[in-house]
């Protein structure tokens, strides 16, 4: 066996039991201290640990491209939900005659108002006109909001010295409050924010640059939390919540007891067939394959990739698929036995035989599952990336793990 192999087995067992310590960390915390970054949780989807489902409601009446806004609607929405990090957020929206909802799972959030709270700050931004030149007590829109908005950050006024939220709108933005600031010289234009007018600053040039303030007494703090919202998103309409409701999963803990009792029985199964029809070079498959199903359980836990039933489904058909590369190797390497081959040979052509048919099926199911991930959403998109993590770890274990054990341990002449 070559040093760097000999080193890479070491090395590779050390870092290994540590992964172990974190995949087992909920476990093992019961009976000795861990340090907290060691002490994360898996995070489990809707259907699994329940969660929060709200409904928004739009008017679409003055809108020209409904289907666009609520695109621009649903992504403003995704965006704020994925800045507070809430697992495997879904988002979809329909629209009938003139309305538009969108309905908001959030994994979870079992309290309603602890959903509301992630969504329910997020700003609609409108500017006002008057109605008569002259007067400012009747006020409509003008059509620009923060659908156009670029950017946004504090300032302070150079005379007051208190602060500012600086505003500054894109191309088409600054085109439309170019013609306004020209229309509404001299007269007042409102900053409206969720319905309330905030400021309502007298236009003293014409702007053409897209740029403008707005004003309202601000603490420091508070024109920070406004600019970031801004910033974050704006919603492209007015939004109303009609509905909210919270859920439990709909398998729960039991489920995942179960899916665990069965894993291991599976597992332990498997393994003693392993062991008494291979003997020793399937001794060294289970162990492979143990690696195999930790590693992708560290996978899981460090990105929190969320489980959801579909990807659960996807992570077993992986773990299938890992036991298949195996028997093959086994088979090719029986095959070798027959010739009379032993040694370094043996392993050698075991592996390359069987590398063949083990990449053709890896590939062509990466294929399917980039297919999947991309151009699906929802639970096939979960089901996709465990089974597309699954395969690419086997890829490592099967191949390239195994082919190391067993030149080590099974090959005597090593």
């Amino acid at each position: 066996m070559k040093s760097w192999e000999r080193r890479f087995i070491e090395i590779f067992f050390i870092v290994f039991l540590f992964i172990i310590i974190f995949v087992f960390s909920q476990f093992i915390s019961k009976f000795i201290y861990l340090p907290d970054f060691l002490n994360l949780n898996y995070k489990l989807g809707l259907d699994i640990a329940g969660g929060s489902i709200l409904t928004y409601e739009s008017n679409l009446s003055q809108v020209e491209d409904k289907k666009e806004t609520m695109e621009m609607l649903k992504d403003v929405l995704e965006r704020r939900i994925n800045f507070f990090g809430i697992n495997e957020p879904k988002v979809t929206y329909s629209i009938i005659d003139q309305i538009g909802r969108v309905y908001v799972e959030l994994p979870g959030i079992k309290d309603p108002k602890e959903a509301i709270n992630y969504l329910g700050q997020t700003p609609y931004l409108e500017f006002y006109a008057p109605k008569e030149i002259g007067t400012s007590t009747e006020w409509e829109p003008t059509g620009l909001t923060g659908k156009y908005l670029k950017k946004s950050n504090v300032d302070y006024n150079p005379t007051t010295l208190e602060p500012v939220v600086s505003l500054e709108f894109n191309e088409e933005g600054a085109k439309i409050f170019a013609q306004l600031t020209e229309k509404y010289l001299n007269q007042p234009l409102a900053i409206v924010l969720d319905g309330n007018i905030i400021s309502s600053p007298v236009v003293r040039d014409v702007i053409k640059d897209g740029k403008a303030q707005i004003s309202g007494n601000f603490s420091l703090k508070e024109a920070k939390l406004l600019s970031r919202r801004l910033n974050e998103g704006t919603l492209p309409v007015a939004v109303s919540l009609v509905g909210q409701k919270s859920i439990t999963g709909s398998y729960g803990s039991e489920f995942i007891l179960f899916v665990i009792k069965s894993g291991i029985i599976t597992f332990l199964l498997i393994s003693l067939f392993m062991v008494v029809y291979y003997r020793f070079t399937g001794f060294i498959s289970v162990i492979s394959l143990f690696v195999y199903l930790i590693l992708n359980l560290f996978i899981y836990k460090v990105f929190g990739v969320v489980l959801t039933l579909a990807g659960i489904i996807g992570f077993l058909l992986s773990i299938g698929m890992a036991i298949d590369g195996n028997i093959l190797i086994l088979e090719r390497i029986k095959e070798e036995i027959k010739k009379g081959k032993s040694g370094l040979s043996l392993i050698k052509d075991g592996f390359s035989r069987s590398w063949t048919s083990i990449r053709d099926s890896n590939i062509t199911t990466l294929i399917s599952v980039a297919i999947l991930y991309f151009f699906t959403s929802s639970f096939v998109r979960g089901f996709a990336l465990t089974l597309g993590i699954g395969v690419i770890i086997n890829l490592f274990t099967a191949v390239f793990l195994t082919r190391i054990l067993m030149t080590r341990f099974f090959v005597k002449n090593a």
